[in-house]
């Protein structure tokens, strides 16, 4: 573990030179010595009373959540138990949801707000005032991504039910089991002998459809930050939670990823770095790492992990283009929104975390970043990836010809709309709508390759796209989440569905590029789409379906 490290922001105190000065009182001149002795003492005596007694409630108070939390644990997952998608307030990990449920036209569009919604104002919930504990809270267990410790009070009212929290519940079960001795997780080798279930899918029923299912190597970094993302979605850091088996899994993934941390000062371009950097895909790792890291410690305030995330965050902010995106190394001069997207989640996590980085560069990472999303979306709302409106990118290797994926499905559209809704950007503009409209025509599916007709499979995609069309709210959120459940849930390898326990709650990895992160990908990004309901609040108070 990193040696911990404080680094305290500083302020400027303005001190007022014009004090007025008091002559004593008549009555304190006039008092004997012994007796102004005594009063003193007396008031020493009830300040530090005040003290003890204080001390004595917070620590009652913290045995009472305690014991609370043991007599009250968790129910455990059963395996067989199928997963219901009927809407019902009945879920796992039941909260009291303690603002009203307000009923609105289905159709009617998410409105915007002044607050918490600019690129350079970022948080994942929306603030109410400018104080730091509006965001991340004091002391362990931080608000962080839920406005509070777990923010599952939003779930029924934003459209989950018990059969997407048991998905969820069921994905990090399986990515619990998968888990390497090292602390990380494997794209190739989840499921070889230092897991904690050896076993993978060449026993199940399918293993004919599917007899390479593994990812590559050169992932490894990317799918262990994802799979982190998995778990801090679902309210556990590698500090606290209601699984403690989910804590323990985080601290031994908390040790990897530093571990495998690069630290060399005299090489900008290696420097705080997660993971070799051998092969182009690094800069896609260390994003989706520097985003995961640094939701760790906004949510635990572990300030021994500060040191770990401002190093990697230093790294993102050298590597973009001036003015522009990011693409493949150090500056490389040219862009693509896919990279971006990932590098505006990693920034907007890690802006939060009081790293003692200038505002301003993060203010002109943001800039340059809607610049080309600016540059990169056609006049019909269509991002692309390269250039305005294009195709989206293609995977150079594994896949056979003619390749099987439909690329009607626009990914970049959905990166485009939601880092733009991230940015403050009305839900008017003709962008921001024709973007939506996009999206809605091109509704979760899972539609495997057959004949002339291709692959919609395609989890990526509908991370993104489900995280944007959230944020938009209004009839066109209800449609996608109905789809995107039933694309989810209903294809989850499921015990009850009579799969092999060993792929029970994951899936498939079958998607366009589950062949480079296999089938740990694939899971982690199913369970992160289906803790949408509570991960980023939308940034409008008082929505509901």
């Amino acid at each position: 573990m990193a040696q911990e490290e404080y680094e305290e922001d500083e302020f400027d105190e303005e001190v007022d030179v014009d004090e007025e000065i008091f002559d004593k009182p008549n009555w304190l001149t006039e008092m004997p010595y012994w007796a102004v002795s005594a009063i003193l003492h007396i008031i020493v005596i009830l300040v530090i009373g005040s003290f003890i007694f204080a001390e004595q409630a917070a620590n009652e108070e913290k045995n009472v959540a305690m014991e609370i939390r043991q007599k009250k644990k968790p129910p455990k997952y059963d395996p067989k138990k199928k997963r219901d998608l009927k809407r019902t307030p009945k879920i796992l990990n039941p909260k009291i949801i303690k603002e009203p449920v307000i009923k609105r036209k289905i159709d009617e569009v998410t409105t915007d707000i002044p607050k918490g919604t600019d690129l350079n104002n970022l948080s994942n919930v929306n603030q109410n005032s400018t104080m730091v504990n509006d965001a991340i809270g004091v002391g362990g267990g931080a608000a962080g991504a839920y406005g509070h410790r777990y923010g599952k009070g939003s779930l029924v009212r934003e459209g989950g039910s018990e059969g997407t929290e048991s998905a969820v519940l069921a994905a990090l079960e399986w990515l619990y089991r998968h888990q390497d001795a090292d602390g990380g997780w494997k794209a190739a080798d989840f499921n070889k002998g230092t897991v904690r279930e050896k076993r993978g899918p060449s026993s199940n029923k399918d293993s004919k459809r599917y007899p390479t299912d593994l990812g590559w190597a050169e992932t490894d970094i990317g799918v262990t930050s994802l799979a982190i993302l998995a778990f801090t979605g679902f309210g556990h850091t590698h500090m606290d939670g209601e699984y403690d088996h989910f804590v323990t899994c985080l601290k031994q993934a908390v040790k990897y990823m530093v571990r495998n941390q690069q630290r060399d000062p005299g090489d900008p371009a290696k420097n705080g770095r997660y993971g070799s950097g051998d092969s182009e895909q690094w800069i896609y790792n260390h994003a989706i790492a520097t985003m995961a890291m640094a939701e760790l410690l906004l949510m635990s305030n572990d300030f021994k992990l500060k040191k770990s995330v401002k190093e990697a965050t230093k790294l993102c902010l050298r590597a973009q283009n001036d003015g522009r995106g990011w693409r493949y190394g150090i500056k490389p001069g040219d862009n693509d929104t896919s990279v971006t997207g990932w590098m505006v989640l990693a920034l907007k996590t890690a802006k939060q975390c009081r790293l003692g980085l200038p505002k301003e560069e993060f203010q002109n990472a943001f800039g340059g970043a809607l610049k080309w999303f600016e540059y990169a979306t056609a006049s019909n709302g269509k991002t692309g990836y390269n250039v305005p409106g294009d195709e989206g990118s293609r995977l150079a290797k594994g896949h056979p010809d003619p390749y099987p994926f439909s690329k009607e499905l626009s990914c970049m559209s959905a990166v485009g709309v939601l880092c733009r809704l991230f940015a403050g950007q009305s839900r008017k503009e003709a962008s921001i709508r024709s973007g939506v409209d996009i999206l809605n025509q091109q509704p979760p599916m899972w539609r495997e390759a057959k004949g002339r007709s291709l692959s919609s499979i395609n989890i990526y995609y509908w991370y993104y796209a489900t995280y944007a069309m959230f944020q938009f709210g209004g009839k066109p959120w209800a449609v996608w989440n109905n789809k995107m459940q039933r694309a989810l849930v209903d294809t989850q390898r499921a015990e009850y569905k009579d799969d092999s326990p060993e792929v029970d709650g994951s899936w498939d990895p079958i998607g366009e590029w589950g062949i480079s992160g296999g089938r740990v990908y694939s899971t982690a990004l199913g369970a992160m789409t289906l803790e949408v309901y509570y991960r980023f609040e939308r940034q409008q108070e008082g929505i509901g379906l």
